[in-house]
């Protein structure tokens, strides 16, 4: 699963990257570092035009206030909390590195952060709809889609989030895109190599995953 990632990189050159052609007003300052669930994120999207607009990450779930981050690759089609998201409302996530938990150990989980040997900016491909929510009203938000790792990644965990290659964005933010091509991207690997590193800090940083890891696994 992806419950943190890093995104560092200018608006300037994420418009540049993605040939975005207008940025809402509050994607244009976000602050740069470590994003969470259900903070404020930069995502590229494809409505009337191509714009980088601010979501929340994750989908409300349930009456209790749970939140869902993630969304298997292999089963968003068929469930109901994702299927019409995965045929018309597909986003990308820009991200520099994300980190996944690998367990060392009885009871520790080692942090990694993980990104692309030849690119900067990842795609990790997302879902958003329009949430409501009872005190800040209505909010587009969005989930990171999680597939089985590849080479590189699977020594560290067992999923990793889908990647977008740079060939692949126009047809995945295209909601006029056929499902079997979105099937073929779900599906496909991106045969990219990784860089893998184990934070200095991780032995502290296994919280986050932990807090999100159980509501998940329904998913």
């Amino acid at each position: 699963m992806c419950v943190r990632f890093l995104l560092k990189t200018g608006i300037e050159e994420l418009v540049r990257n993605y040939r975005v052609e207008s940025v809402d007003e509050g994607a244009n300052a976000y602050r740069a570092g470590d994003f969470y669930p259900a903070q404020s994120v930069p995502v590229v999207l494809e409505q009337k035009s191509r714009v980088i607009t601010l979501a929340r990450w994750g989908f409300n779930y349930s009456s209790k206030k749970k939140v869902v981050v993630n969304a298997r690759a292999e089963t968003i089609l068929d469930r109901p909390m994702f299927k019409d998201a995965a045929r018309y409302a597909r986003c990308i996530v820009p991200a520099n590195l994300f980190y996944e938990w690998k367990a060392e150990g009885i009871g520790k989980k080692v942090r990694y952060r993980i990104g692309l040997q030849d690119a900067s900016i990842m795609s990790l491909g997302g879902l958003y709809k329009l949430s409501f929510d009872k005190d800040l009203g209505p909010q587009l938000a969005f989930v990171i889609i999680t597939t089985d790792a590849e080479e590189g990644v699977r020594e560290v965990h067992p999923r990793m989030p889908l990647i977008i290659k740079e060939e692949w964005v126009d047809m995945w933010l295209n909601k006029d895109t056929p499902v079997e091509l979105v099937e073929e991207i779900l599906s496909a690997k991106t045969g990219a190599k990784f860089t893998v590193e184990r934070c200095e800090d991780a032995i502290n940083n296994k919280i986050k995953e932990g807090m999100y890891g159980e509501q998940m696994k329904m998913f």
